[in-house]
This record gives C-alpha cells, sequence and structure tokens, in this order.
C-alpha cells in the first residue's frame, strides 16, 4: 500500500499544473518568441493552392460521437472552496472535452469519462481562478493544461505553433492542430471577451475544417478569421 501511495503521490506531481519559478521564467520567455513568431508567419501567410486534407469517415464519426458542450451542463467543473458553485462543463470546459477528444482520435490507452477528467482538471491546479474586489472570479482554462497534463496523462507529444504553416504540415502527417481563438472575431461576437478552442482537422482552397465542442458534426471556417482570432496553439502527435 505504501508503494502505491508513493506512485500516486508521484504521478500527481507530474501532473499538475505548478512548475518551478526559475522554469516558468523559461517558459513565459519561450511562450513569448512562439507567439511573437506565430503573429509574424500570419501576417506574410500566403493561401495554399490546389492542397486538400479532408478529415477522414472515421474522424467524421467521431466528431458526431462527441458530446455537445452545452448538453453537459450536469457535469461540475469548479473549485467549490473558491465560492464557485455554477460552473459546468458546458459553461466553462472546452478544454476538458477537447482533451477527451485527443485521447479517443489517437487511440489512447486511457478511456475517460469527462466528468473525471474535468476533477482532475481542478484537482491538479488547472482551473484558474483570481481575487476581484474579494471575491473570487473563475478565469480561463490555464494554457499548460496542453502543454503539460494532455500529453503527460495520454502519453502524447506536443508543440506550440510558432508559424501558421505548420498547421498544413500537420495535417499532412495525420497530427492534430489545437487552436485557442477570441470569440469576438471566431464567434462574431464583439461583446464576447471570452475564449474558445477548436481542433483543425481539415484544409481546403476556402479554409479550415474544425471539430468545434459546440459543434455536433466537422464545421467550416475562413482563414482570414482564424488567423485573425487566434491567440495561441499546440500541434499533438502520437
Amino acid at each position: 500500500m505504501k508503494g502505491q501511495r508513493t506512485s500516486w503521490i508521484m504521478e500527481q506531481e507530474m501532473l499538475e499544473a505548478n512548475v518551478a519559478p526559475n522554469i516558468y521564467e523559461e517558459l513565459k520567455e519561450a511562450w513569448k518568441q512562439e507567439a511573437e513568431s506565430l503573429r509574424q508567419s500570419i501576417e506574410t501567410w500566403e493561401k495554399p493552392k490546389g492542397i486538400l486534407y479532408a478529415a477522414s469517415l472515421k474522424t467524421a464519426g467521431l466528431v458526431r460521437y462527441m458530446p455537445v458542450q452545452s448538453s453537459l451542463t450536469e457535469i461540475p467543473f469548479r473549485d467549490e472552496s473558491k465560492g464557485d458553485t455554477t460552473s459546468t462543463v458546458a459553461s466553462s470546459g472546452c478544454a476538458i472535452i477537447v482533451a477527451k477528444f485527443l485521447e479517443r482520435y489517437f487511440d489512447c490507452d486511457k478511456n475517460m469519462q469527462i466528468k473525471h477528467l474535468a476533477e482532475m482538471a481542478v484537482e491538479c491546479g488547472y482551473c484558474d481562478y483570481k481575487l476581484v474586489d474579494g471575491v473570487w472570479k473563475k478565469m480561463e482554462m490555464a494554457h499548460i493544461w496542453f502543454d503539460k497534463f494532455v500529453p503527460r496523462f495520454f502519453g502524447l507529444k506536443s508543440q506550440r505553433i510558432s508559424d501558421i504553416n505548420q498547421i498544413m504540415f500537420a495535417l499532412d502527417e495525420k497530427r492534430v492542430p489545437v487552436l485557442l481563438v477570441r470569440n469576438s472575431v471566431y464567434k462574431q461576437d464583439p461583446e464576447n471577451t471570452d475564449s474558445h478552442l477548436v481542433c483543425v482537422l481539415g484544409i481546403d482552397k476556402n479554409g479550415y475544417h474544425l471539430y468545434d465542442p459546440e459543434i455536433p458534426e466537422i464545421t467550416r471556417c475562413e482563414f482570414e478569421r482564424i488567423h485573425e482570432s487566434i491567440r495561441l496553439g499546440w500541434i499533438f502527435s502520437k
């Protein structure tokens, strides 16, 4: 039992959102450089010609199999010690659903329920809160969820996108780009200050083919709207 307890503690430590301060400073500098490189690549990007990477029928079926985010109102996604008694996967858990999608897409050994993934995200510190006027306000999911937890827990490889052209190369190799986008542009709602996550599954001359946790089938979005809305992204592989 003691050995099992040690193993559990070490696994939790490897999955927690916290990193050593000196490492975090290095990460912040790396993220800044990668974000700037991504921005510059978008400015010089040229529309692809005669190239098509369509999602397979199997992938399209997987998208239809995934639960629509708005239906998950009964799955808590919150830290109640912060006074949060209302947040659910439906209201703020697109990162949880995308993690589940990646698990199924890459046929990982684990088969996690979305409820348990949400619980682990909270327990490991990825559910961010900020104290505002004496009240804890829930923020967006800690981005390091896709740098640390998802690749380590599911046995995947993750890299941040530093060049918009990496998306097309990733699709050619059956890897999955995950993008964090601004809702004000992506959803064409100027008053919406939140962000959202989508997976790129294909591309044609008009734009990207996406898995959006809020939509029950593969959807399409023009290049310009995605490029204007993108904040950062990752590419996942097995």
